[in-house]
Protein backbone atom coordinates (compact mmCIF):
# COMPACT_ATOMS: atom_id res chain seq x y z
CA UNK A 1 0.00 0.00 0.00
CA UNK A 2 2.76 2.29 0.64
CA UNK A 3 4.69 1.27 -2.82
CA UNK A 4 1.25 2.07 -4.35
CA UNK A 5 1.50 5.94 -2.27
CA UNK A 6 4.90 6.35 -3.63
CA UNK A 7 4.36 5.31 -6.88
CA UNK A 8 1.44 8.21 -7.09
CA UNK A 9 3.67 10.85 -5.26
CA UNK A 10 6.57 10.03 -7.65
CA UNK A 11 4.13 10.64 -10.81
CA UNK A 12 4.00 6.86 -12.09
CA UNK A 13 1.28 6.00 -13.64
CA UNK A 14 -0.26 2.44 -11.99
CA UNK A 15 -1.00 -0.04 -14.84
CA UNK A 16 -3.72 -0.52 -16.74
CA UNK A 17 -5.54 -3.47 -15.23
CA UNK A 18 -4.85 -1.66 -11.51
CA UNK A 19 -6.69 1.32 -12.58
CA UNK A 20 -9.81 -0.33 -13.78
CA UNK A 21 -10.10 -2.89 -10.67
CA UNK A 22 -9.92 0.62 -8.50
CA UNK A 23 -12.48 2.49 -10.93
CA UNK A 24 -15.05 -0.81 -10.49
CA UNK A 25 -13.96 -0.80 -6.82
CA UNK A 26 -15.50 3.01 -6.68
CA UNK A 27 -18.31 2.18 -8.61
CA UNK A 28 -19.20 -0.50 -6.24
CA UNK A 29 -18.45 1.67 -2.96
CA UNK A 30 -20.75 4.58 -4.42
CA UNK A 31 -24.01 2.03 -5.43
CA UNK A 32 -23.89 0.56 -1.99
CA UNK A 33 -23.63 3.78 -0.20
CA UNK A 34 -26.64 4.27 -2.27
CA UNK A 35 -28.37 1.18 -1.00
CA UNK A 36 -27.01 2.20 1.89
CA UNK A 37 -28.99 5.35 2.52
CA UNK A 38 -32.34 3.88 1.26
CA UNK A 39 -32.52 0.92 3.21
CA UNK A 40 -31.42 3.32 6.39
CA UNK A 41 -34.20 5.24 5.58
CA UNK A 42 -36.71 2.70 4.35
CA UNK A 43 -39.23 3.35 7.42
CA UNK A 44 -39.31 7.37 6.43
CA UNK A 45 -39.80 5.89 2.45
CA UNK A 46 -42.62 3.72 3.54
CA UNK A 47 -44.46 6.40 5.80
CA UNK A 48 -44.20 9.13 3.03
CA UNK A 49 -45.70 6.92 0.15
CA UNK A 50 -47.78 4.11 1.16
CA UNK A 51 -49.50 5.76 4.04
CA UNK A 52 -50.29 8.62 2.25
CA UNK A 53 -51.68 7.09 -0.58
CA UNK A 54 -53.43 4.26 1.41
CA UNK A 55 -55.62 7.40 3.31
CA UNK A 56 -56.03 8.88 -0.01
CA UNK A 57 -57.43 5.84 -1.48
CA UNK A 58 -60.18 5.26 1.70
CA UNK A 59 -61.04 8.54 1.66
CA UNK A 60 -61.79 8.21 -2.27
CA UNK A 61 -63.30 5.43 -1.85
CA UNK A 62 -65.98 5.98 1.01
CA UNK A 63 -66.37 9.92 -0.36
CA UNK A 64 -69.92 10.29 -2.06
CA UNK A 65 -70.06 8.96 -5.71
CA UNK A 66 -70.55 11.51 -8.72
CA UNK A 67 -73.28 10.40 -11.59
CA UNK A 68 -73.66 11.62 -15.08
CA UNK A 69 -76.86 12.54 -17.40
CA UNK A 70 -76.20 12.54 -21.24
CA UNK A 71 -77.98 14.20 -23.64
CA UNK A 72 -76.82 14.10 -27.57
CA UNK A 73 -78.66 16.40 -29.70
CA UNK A 74 -78.95 16.71 -33.57
CA UNK A 75 -78.83 20.28 -34.14
CA UNK A 76 -80.27 21.60 -37.12
CA UNK A 77 -78.40 24.94 -37.72
CA UNK A 78 -81.05 25.63 -40.16
CA UNK A 79 -83.80 25.21 -37.33
CA UNK A 80 -82.08 28.07 -35.18
CA UNK A 81 -82.10 30.34 -38.56
CA UNK A 82 -85.34 31.44 -37.10
CA UNK A 83 -86.09 34.24 -40.10
CA UNK A 84 -86.11 33.53 -43.84
CA UNK A 85 -83.38 33.90 -45.91
CA UNK A 86 -84.73 36.77 -47.88
CA UNK A 87 -81.72 38.36 -49.91
CA UNK A 88 -79.27 35.68 -49.89
CA UNK A 89 -80.30 33.62 -52.68
CA UNK A 90 -78.22 35.18 -54.79
CA UNK A 91 -75.24 34.94 -52.40
CA UNK A 92 -75.74 30.93 -51.88
CA UNK A 93 -76.03 30.89 -55.59
CA UNK A 94 -72.86 32.11 -56.45
CA UNK A 95 -71.31 30.23 -53.87
CA UNK A 96 -72.26 26.59 -55.42
CA UNK A 97 -71.04 28.12 -58.70
CA UNK A 98 -67.84 28.72 -56.71
CA UNK A 99 -67.83 25.31 -55.55
CA UNK A 100 -68.30 23.76 -58.88
CA UNK A 101 -66.17 20.97 -60.83
CA UNK A 102 -65.25 21.92 -64.50
CA UNK A 103 -63.04 18.77 -66.73
CA UNK A 104 -62.53 19.65 -69.78
CA UNK A 105 -62.14 16.55 -72.72
CA UNK A 106 -61.28 15.91 -75.35
CA UNK A 107 -62.91 13.05 -77.88
CA UNK A 108 -61.77 13.22 -81.64
CA UNK A 109 -62.75 17.06 -82.72
CA UNK A 110 -64.89 17.14 -80.31
CA UNK A 111 -63.91 19.61 -76.83
CA UNK A 112 -66.44 18.04 -73.85
CA UNK A 113 -66.60 20.73 -71.27
CA UNK A 114 -68.63 19.16 -68.02
CA UNK A 115 -69.54 21.17 -64.87
CA UNK A 116 -70.60 19.58 -61.62
CA UNK A 117 -71.22 20.49 -58.32
CA UNK A 118 -67.85 19.55 -56.30
CA UNK A 119 -69.50 16.89 -53.67
CA UNK A 120 -66.46 16.95 -51.59
CA UNK A 121 -66.37 21.22 -51.33
CA UNK A 122 -69.90 21.22 -50.69
CA UNK A 123 -69.92 18.52 -47.51
CA UNK A 124 -66.46 20.33 -46.19
CA UNK A 125 -68.58 23.77 -46.33
CA UNK A 126 -71.17 22.20 -44.35
CA UNK A 127 -69.27 20.08 -41.68
CA UNK A 128 -67.11 23.75 -41.40
CA UNK A 129 -71.07 25.54 -40.69
CA UNK A 130 -72.18 23.09 -38.24
CA UNK A 131 -68.73 23.19 -36.21
CA UNK A 132 -69.26 26.95 -36.34
CA UNK A 133 -72.84 26.59 -35.50
CA UNK A 134 -71.95 24.30 -32.74
CA UNK A 135 -69.43 26.64 -31.62
CA UNK A 136 -71.96 29.49 -31.13
CA UNK A 137 -74.19 27.82 -29.00
CA UNK A 138 -71.54 25.98 -26.97
CA UNK A 139 -70.17 30.23 -26.18
CA UNK A 140 -73.71 30.95 -25.86
CA UNK A 141 -74.84 28.30 -23.18
CA UNK A 142 -71.23 29.14 -21.71
CA UNK A 143 -72.09 32.92 -21.18
CA UNK A 144 -72.38 34.49 -17.82
CA UNK A 145 -75.80 36.03 -18.32
CA UNK A 146 -77.16 32.41 -19.44
CA UNK A 147 -75.41 31.03 -16.44
CA UNK A 148 -76.41 33.51 -13.99
CA UNK A 149 -80.19 32.25 -15.43
CA UNK A 150 -79.08 29.02 -15.26
CA UNK A 151 -78.14 28.83 -11.46
CA UNK A 152 -81.12 31.11 -10.57
CA UNK A 153 -82.73 28.58 -11.95
CA UNK A 154 -81.28 25.13 -10.24
CA UNK A 155 -81.73 27.00 -6.52
CA UNK A 156 -85.45 27.92 -7.16
CA UNK A 157 -85.72 24.21 -8.00
CA UNK A 158 -84.69 23.62 -4.57
CA UNK A 159 -87.41 23.11 -2.18
CA UNK A 160 -85.69 22.11 0.75
CA UNK A 161 -84.22 24.20 3.75
CA UNK A 162 -80.41 24.58 1.52
CA UNK A 163 -82.46 25.95 -1.21
CA UNK A 164 -79.79 28.75 -1.09
CA UNK A 165 -77.10 26.18 -1.21
CA UNK A 166 -75.87 25.90 -5.33
CA UNK A 167 -76.20 21.65 -6.17
CA UNK A 168 -73.16 19.93 -6.74
CA UNK A 169 -73.52 20.00 -10.35
CA UNK A 170 -70.63 20.51 -13.42
CA UNK A 171 -72.06 20.61 -16.91
CA UNK A 172 -70.31 19.91 -19.92
CA UNK A 173 -71.52 21.13 -23.50
CA UNK A 174 -69.19 19.91 -26.10
CA UNK A 175 -69.26 19.31 -29.85
CA UNK A 176 -68.61 15.28 -30.96
CA UNK A 177 -69.30 15.15 -34.91
CA UNK A 178 -72.55 16.02 -35.91
CA UNK A 179 -73.99 15.75 -32.62
CA UNK A 180 -74.14 18.55 -29.75
CA UNK A 181 -72.92 16.56 -26.68
CA UNK A 182 -74.00 17.60 -23.11
CA UNK A 183 -73.06 16.43 -20.04
CA UNK A 184 -73.91 16.96 -16.13
CA UNK A 185 -72.45 15.40 -13.65
CA UNK A 186 -73.42 15.65 -10.22
CA UNK A 187 -75.03 14.09 -7.01
CA UNK A 188 -76.88 13.02 -5.15
CA UNK A 189 -78.58 10.56 -7.23
CA UNK A 190 -81.71 11.56 -6.06
CA UNK A 191 -80.91 15.19 -7.25
CA UNK A 192 -79.70 14.44 -10.56
CA UNK A 193 -83.15 13.74 -12.60
CA UNK A 194 -83.94 17.64 -11.41
CA UNK A 195 -80.97 19.21 -12.11
CA UNK A 196 -80.55 17.61 -15.44
CA UNK A 197 -84.17 18.82 -16.18
CA UNK A 198 -83.65 22.17 -15.48
CA UNK A 199 -80.23 22.49 -17.66
CA UNK A 200 -82.06 20.72 -20.42
CA UNK A 201 -84.95 23.45 -20.38
CA UNK A 202 -82.33 25.63 -20.61
CA UNK A 203 -80.70 24.56 -23.38
CA UNK A 204 -84.23 23.82 -25.41
CA UNK A 205 -85.90 27.14 -24.20
CA UNK A 206 -83.35 29.60 -23.63
CA UNK A 207 -80.88 29.32 -25.82
CA UNK A 208 -82.77 30.01 -28.85
CA UNK A 209 -84.04 33.10 -27.62
CA UNK A 210 -80.19 34.86 -28.39
CA UNK A 211 -80.69 33.09 -32.20
CA UNK A 212 -84.00 35.01 -32.18
CA UNK A 213 -82.41 38.48 -30.79
CA UNK A 214 -79.43 37.70 -33.83
CA UNK A 215 -81.63 37.06 -36.39
CA UNK A 216 -84.01 40.15 -35.68
CA UNK A 217 -80.99 42.54 -35.47
CA UNK A 218 -79.84 40.99 -39.40
CA UNK A 219 -82.97 41.20 -40.47
CA UNK A 220 -83.67 45.15 -39.33
CA UNK A 221 -80.05 45.36 -40.94
CA UNK A 222 -80.97 43.66 -44.10
CA UNK A 223 -84.25 45.68 -44.88
CA UNK A 224 -83.02 48.90 -44.08
CA UNK A 225 -80.04 48.06 -46.56
CA UNK A 226 -83.00 47.54 -49.07
CA UNK A 227 -84.68 50.50 -49.05
CA UNK A 228 -81.31 52.49 -48.66
CA UNK A 229 -81.18 50.65 -52.52
CA UNK A 230 -84.21 51.42 -53.48
CA UNK A 231 -83.84 55.32 -52.50
CA UNK A 232 -80.22 55.23 -53.76
CA UNK A 233 -81.81 54.25 -57.48
CA UNK A 234 -84.99 56.00 -57.64
CA UNK A 235 -83.21 59.59 -59.03
CA UNK A 236 -81.66 57.83 -61.74
CA UNK A 237 -84.72 55.95 -62.13
CA UNK A 238 -86.34 59.53 -62.55
CA UNK A 239 -83.97 60.72 -64.61
CA UNK A 240 -84.20 58.47 -66.76
CA UNK A 241 -88.07 58.82 -67.27
CA UNK A 242 -87.85 62.53 -67.78
CA UNK A 243 -84.71 61.42 -70.46
CA UNK A 244 -87.02 58.87 -72.01
CA UNK A 245 -90.12 61.23 -72.20
CA UNK A 246 -88.34 64.17 -73.50
CA UNK A 247 -87.06 61.82 -76.13
CA UNK A 248 -90.25 60.57 -77.19
CA UNK A 249 -91.55 64.66 -77.47
CA UNK A 250 -89.19 64.93 -79.96
CA UNK A 251 -89.90 61.79 -81.83
CA UNK A 252 -93.49 62.51 -82.34
CA UNK A 253 -92.63 65.94 -83.69
CA UNK A 254 -90.44 64.54 -86.82
CA UNK A 255 -91.58 64.00 -89.85
CA UNK A 256 -91.90 60.32 -91.15
CA UNK A 257 -89.31 59.49 -94.05
CA UNK A 258 -91.07 58.52 -97.36
CA UNK A 259 -91.44 54.76 -97.50
CA UNK A 260 -90.77 55.43 -101.45
CA UNK A 261 -87.09 56.01 -101.08
CA UNK A 262 -86.27 53.50 -98.79
CA UNK A 263 -84.39 50.96 -100.29
CA UNK A 264 -85.21 47.46 -100.19
CA UNK A 265 -84.41 43.82 -99.80
CA UNK A 266 -82.66 45.14 -96.50
CA UNK A 267 -82.66 43.38 -92.93
CA UNK A 268 -81.77 44.73 -89.87
CA UNK A 269 -80.20 42.56 -86.54
CA UNK A 270 -79.93 44.14 -83.28
CA UNK A 271 -78.36 42.29 -80.89
CA UNK A 272 -79.84 45.15 -78.24
CA UNK A 273 -83.05 46.68 -79.63
CA UNK A 274 -82.92 49.27 -76.96
CA UNK A 275 -79.80 50.19 -77.72
CA UNK A 276 -80.33 50.62 -81.43
CA UNK A 277 -83.84 51.42 -81.83
CA UNK A 278 -81.99 54.93 -83.67
CA UNK A 279 -81.53 52.56 -86.55
CA UNK A 280 -85.50 51.76 -86.61
CA UNK A 281 -88.22 53.45 -88.74
CA UNK A 282 -89.37 56.39 -86.80
CA UNK A 283 -92.88 54.66 -85.67
CA UNK A 284 -90.81 51.73 -84.46
CA UNK A 285 -88.46 54.24 -82.40
CA UNK A 286 -91.75 55.71 -81.19
CA UNK A 287 -93.38 52.52 -79.47
CA UNK A 288 -90.04 51.24 -78.47
CA UNK A 289 -89.46 54.53 -76.22
CA UNK A 290 -93.28 54.58 -75.13
CA UNK A 291 -92.17 50.62 -74.27
CA UNK A 292 -89.44 51.64 -71.89
CA UNK A 293 -91.15 54.17 -70.20
CA UNK A 294 -93.37 52.21 -68.97
CA UNK A 295 -91.11 49.56 -67.80
CA UNK A 296 -88.74 52.51 -65.88
CA UNK A 297 -92.56 54.27 -64.43
CA UNK A 298 -93.51 49.96 -63.59
CA UNK A 299 -89.90 49.86 -61.93
CA UNK A 300 -90.67 52.88 -59.78
CA UNK A 301 -93.85 52.14 -58.62
CA UNK A 302 -93.02 48.48 -57.57
CA UNK A 303 -90.01 49.97 -55.61
CA UNK A 304 -91.83 52.17 -53.89
CA UNK A 305 -94.34 49.36 -53.00
CA UNK A 306 -91.65 47.20 -51.67
CA UNK A 307 -90.52 50.06 -49.92
CA UNK A 308 -93.35 50.73 -47.86
CA UNK A 309 -93.40 46.95 -47.29
CA UNK A 310 -90.42 47.20 -46.00
CA UNK A 311 -90.80 49.94 -43.80
CA UNK A 312 -93.64 48.22 -41.84
CA UNK A 313 -91.77 44.99 -41.87
CA UNK A 314 -89.17 46.95 -39.84
CA UNK A 315 -91.69 47.96 -37.49
CA UNK A 316 -92.53 44.57 -37.24
CA UNK A 317 -89.39 43.28 -36.40
CA UNK A 318 -88.25 46.12 -34.34
CA UNK A 319 -91.56 45.16 -31.75
CA UNK A 320 -90.61 41.64 -31.98
CA UNK A 321 -86.95 42.85 -31.36
CA UNK A 322 -87.71 45.27 -28.44
CA UNK A 323 -90.05 42.01 -26.62
CA UNK A 324 -87.06 39.73 -26.40
CA UNK A 325 -84.59 42.56 -25.73
CA UNK A 326 -86.80 43.51 -22.86
CA UNK A 327 -87.09 40.05 -21.17
CA UNK A 328 -83.98 38.20 -22.09
CA UNK A 329 -82.82 39.41 -18.70
CA UNK A 330 -85.08 37.12 -17.27
CA UNK A 331 -85.70 33.41 -17.77
CA UNK A 332 -87.21 34.42 -20.96
CA UNK A 333 -88.21 31.10 -23.20
CA UNK A 334 -88.85 30.18 -26.83
CA UNK A 335 -92.43 28.68 -25.63
CA UNK A 336 -93.05 32.45 -24.02
CA UNK A 337 -92.16 33.88 -27.55
CA UNK A 338 -94.21 32.24 -28.93
CA UNK A 339 -97.46 32.80 -27.11
CA UNK A 340 -96.33 36.74 -27.41
CA UNK A 341 -96.62 35.96 -31.53
CA UNK A 342 -100.38 34.49 -31.73
CA UNK A 343 -101.35 37.66 -29.58
CA UNK A 344 -100.40 40.14 -31.72
CA UNK A 345 -101.15 38.19 -35.26
CA UNK A 346 -104.63 39.36 -34.91
CA UNK A 347 -103.48 42.78 -33.99
CA UNK A 348 -102.82 43.53 -38.26
CA UNK A 349 -105.10 43.67 -40.68
CA UNK A 350 -102.57 43.60 -43.81
CA UNK A 351 -103.07 40.49 -45.29
CA UNK A 352 -99.31 39.88 -46.22
CA UNK A 353 -98.12 41.50 -42.77
CA UNK A 354 -100.76 38.56 -41.45
CA UNK A 355 -98.65 36.08 -43.62
CA UNK A 356 -94.94 37.11 -42.41
CA UNK A 357 -96.16 36.76 -39.13
CA UNK A 358 -97.83 32.90 -39.47
CA UNK A 359 -94.84 32.40 -41.58
CA UNK A 360 -92.59 33.59 -39.00
CA UNK A 361 -94.87 31.60 -36.09
CA UNK A 362 -94.42 28.52 -38.39
CA UNK A 363 -90.22 29.08 -37.93
CA UNK A 364 -90.48 28.97 -34.51
CA UNK A 365 -92.86 26.18 -33.89
CA UNK A 366 -89.86 24.26 -36.03
CA UNK A 367 -87.30 25.57 -33.08
CA UNK A 368 -88.85 23.83 -30.54
CA UNK A 369 -90.16 20.56 -32.49
CA UNK A 370 -86.62 19.85 -33.47
CA UNK A 371 -84.76 21.13 -30.53
CA UNK A 372 -84.98 17.40 -28.88
CA UNK A 373 -82.22 15.33 -27.58
CA UNK A 374 -81.85 12.01 -29.30
CA UNK A 375 -82.42 10.16 -26.24
CA UNK A 376 -85.36 11.58 -24.64
CA UNK A 377 -85.37 10.25 -21.42
CA UNK A 378 -81.76 9.16 -21.20
CA UNK A 379 -80.60 7.36 -17.50
CA UNK A 380 -78.47 8.12 -14.18
CA UNK A 381 -75.43 6.28 -14.67
CA UNK A 382 -72.57 6.15 -12.00
CA UNK A 383 -69.24 8.03 -12.86
CA UNK A 384 -66.26 5.39 -12.22
CA UNK A 385 -63.93 6.72 -9.67
CA UNK A 386 -61.04 4.69 -11.11
CA UNK A 387 -59.30 4.22 -7.70
CA UNK A 388 -56.66 1.82 -8.58
CA UNK A 389 -54.97 4.28 -11.26
CA UNK A 390 -55.43 7.02 -9.07
CA UNK A 391 -53.83 5.75 -5.95
CA UNK A 392 -51.22 4.48 -8.17
CA UNK A 393 -50.05 7.63 -9.38
CA UNK A 394 -50.24 9.12 -6.03
CA UNK A 395 -48.15 6.54 -4.64
CA UNK A 396 -44.98 6.92 -7.74
CA UNK A 397 -45.30 10.26 -7.26
CA UNK A 398 -44.63 10.39 -3.21
CA UNK A 399 -42.20 7.63 -3.35
CA UNK A 400 -39.97 9.71 -6.17
CA UNK A 401 -40.77 12.73 -3.60
CA UNK A 402 -39.62 10.35 -0.32
CA UNK A 403 -36.26 9.11 -2.10
CA UNK A 404 -34.83 12.36 -2.96
CA UNK A 405 -35.69 13.33 0.60
CA UNK A 406 -34.10 10.40 2.11
CA UNK A 407 -30.77 11.17 -0.01
CA UNK A 408 -30.87 14.98 1.18
CA UNK A 409 -31.17 14.05 4.57
CA UNK A 410 -28.09 11.60 4.32
CA UNK A 411 -26.07 14.55 2.49
CA UNK A 412 -26.74 16.69 5.54
CA UNK A 413 -25.80 14.05 8.02
CA UNK A 414 -22.68 13.52 6.12
CA UNK A 415 -21.69 17.02 5.99
CA UNK A 416 -22.58 17.58 9.89
CA UNK A 417 -20.69 14.49 10.98
CA UNK A 418 -17.03 15.64 12.37
CA UNK A 419 -14.14 14.63 10.11
CA UNK A 420 -11.67 11.79 11.59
Amino acid sequence: MANSQNDFRNGRALPKNVQEKVDTSEDEIDLTEYLRVLWKRKYLIAAGSALPALLFGLFFFFSPSDYKVTYKYDVDQESYTVLPDRFDSAGKHAQEISKADIHLESSGELLTMTVSQGKRAAEAEKDELDEKGHRILIDRFNSTENLDKLIAKLRESRPDEHAREMPKADIRLESSGELLTMTIVGRPKKDMQRISLVVRDNFEKVIPIYSVKKELISAIAKFKAEMADIEENKFSLELELQKKKAILAKLKDLEPADSNKIPGNIILQFDNISENSEYLPLTYQVQITDANIINIEETIKANQEKYDYYKILISLNERLFDEVKNKTSSYYTIREFHSFLTGIVNNYEDKKLVDCLNAYIKKIENVTSTNIPVVEEPGVHLVPKDIVKKITILFVALLLIMTLVAFLLGAVQQRQAPTS
